[in-house]
């Protein structure tokens, strides 16, 4: 397990993480960061919105149940 020591820096705390063969953290990349109650600390990529460059209309799916009939309270 590595470990590392958080430090103070500015108005900031930095944590710097151990490089490590077949990390997933790059340098200039963007994370969210989420504090859980218990101390654990979890870094999320950010990732571009999927949906920002999509014509409307392109996820749209046909209503598959429109003819079935209701035999119950579904109403």
């Amino acid at each position: 397990m590595l470990e590392t020591k958080a430090r103070a820096q500015g108005g900031s705390i930095v944590v710097t993480l151990p490089a490590e063969k077949g990390t997933t953290v790059f340098p200039g990349k963007k994370y969210l960061v989420s504090y859980g109650e218990d101390g654990t600390i979890v870094l999320v990529p950010k990732i571009e919105d999927p949906f920002a460059n999509v014509t409307e209309g392109a996820f749209y799916e046909t209503d598959v149940w429109g003819d079935m009939p209701a035999v119950g309270k579904e109403m």
